[in-house]
This record gives structure tokens, sequence and C-alpha cells, in this order.
């Protein structure tokens, strides 16, 4: 959350400075498009937009408790294989791999 609120100083300053909006995307390494919705956001949006992420529901929250007691009973399993126990828990379970990985590494 913090690298979100200090890309929004950095794009703000850089625009204050005088930069183009190609110049502070490439600088920065985000996309033109992140350049402009960061722009068009004021400090307190900003602020507000950035807490709101945190707070979020998750797609795997319903899932934590399994994820975190096989993690601390298992701490070398991997997203994939806690992907496959929850497949075999719950068959219904639909979570893509990547949404999988962020979530065991956020835990």
């Amino acid at each position: 959350m913090k690298k979100k609120l200090m890309l929004y100083l950095e794009i703000q300053q850089m625009k204050e400075r005088g930069f183009s909006i190609q110049q502070i995307a490439k600088q920065l390494k985000v996309s033109r498009t992140t350049v402009y919705n960061y722009m068009e956001k004021t400090p307190e949006e900003a602020f507000e937009w950035v807490n709101s992420l945190g707070s979020r529901k998750k797609k795997l929250d319903p899932y934590k408790d399994w994820i975190v007691a096989w993690l601390q009973e298992y701490p070398h399993l991997n997203a994939s294989q806690i992907q496959d126990w929850l497949l075999e828990k719950f068959p219904d379970f639909t979570v893509g791999e990547s949404t999988m990985r962020l979530y065991v590494n956020q835990i």
C-alpha cells in the first residue's frame, strides 16, 4: 500500500516539474494509463483509495484458515500444492494460479 502512495507522490512531483505523461511513465516504469489515473486523483482520494486496498475482500479469504493451518504444518508447501489440496477438499473451488500464488505470498 505504501508503494502506491509513494508512486502517487512521485507522479505528482514529476507533473509539477513539467514532465510529460510519457516521460513519467517511462521513468517510473508504469503505463501511461496508470499515470493518468494517478494524476486525476486529489491527495485525499489517493489516500482513501490506497487505504481501501487493504480492506477489500479477497477471493481466497473463505479458505484462509485452511491455508494458514497447512502452511504452519508444512511450511515448505507451495501455492500450487495448496491449490490442489483445496480442489480436493472443495470440488467447486475455482481460482487462477496467479491469484493463489499472490495470496499465499501475502500470508
